[in-house]
């Protein structure tokens, strides 16, 4: 299962509780990462703790990462999310730029949302990206040139992203830049930044 199937698979479930053979927490947000280890890496469940813990409880098969989410990454929030009790949340990128999760924006339930919430804690990048099925594109990488004044940076492909907060959120040399993956009118910076609309790049 890759990870279209699986975000496919988990929405018609509904709710989801952890793999076997725990079988419990259904409609938790840490039971959805669970199945989204085991079906699409194959990783058998083992317990990382709450949702907050997974930030340093890192499991086998995926790093640690800083920089911009990304399709497939496991996205970890602290004890201070809002409505968490303390515990945090968890969810993933999936193959469409959306947050998916599960006890979020649907009480118990598995839902997405166009944006990743801000605030989270930790990054988590699987190692086997093969796993996730992701198409290639045969025309990337390749460079482009700036040519507006100023062009924002931002986390994911569009407008509806927030610009991206670290100290490379702006481009402002007309410079020139690696493009590793298309979306759209919107490209990712090799650099690891983010995303560039890429109206006001030129290609090398």
């Amino acid at each position: 299962m890759n990870l279209k199937e699986f975000g496919d698979w988990a929405l018609a479930q509904g709710s989801v509780a952890n793999p076997p053979p725990n079988n419990k927490y259904k409609g938790q947000c840490v039971s959805l990462i669970q199945q989204y280890l085991y079906r699409v890496f194959g990783i058998p469940f083992q317990a990382h703790g709450n949702a907050k813990d997974w930030a340093y409880n890192i499991p086998d098969g995926f790093t640690k990462v800083s920089g911009t989410p990304q399709k497939g990454d496991i996205i970890v929030y602290g004890a201070n999310y809002p409505g968490s009790g303390g515990y945090g949340h968890i969810g993933f990128m999936d193959y469409n730029y959306k947050f998916f999760e599960q006890n979020g924006a649907k009480s118990l339930a598995v839902s997405y949302r166009d944006t990743i919430p801000s605030g989270y804690i930790a990054i988590l990048r699987p190692n086997n990206q093969d796993k996730l099925g992701l198409n290639t594109n045969s025309n990337v990488p390749y460079l482009v040139q700036v040519t507006a004044d100023a062009l924002n940076v931002r986390t994911g492909p569009g407008t509806n992203y927030p610009i991206a907060t670290h100290k490379n959120h702006c481009i402002r040399d007309k410079g020139k830049y690696t493009i590793v993956e298309e979306n759209g009118n919107w490209g990712r910076l090799k650099s690891g930044a983010g995303w560039i609309c890429l109206d006001y790049t030129k290609k090398i």
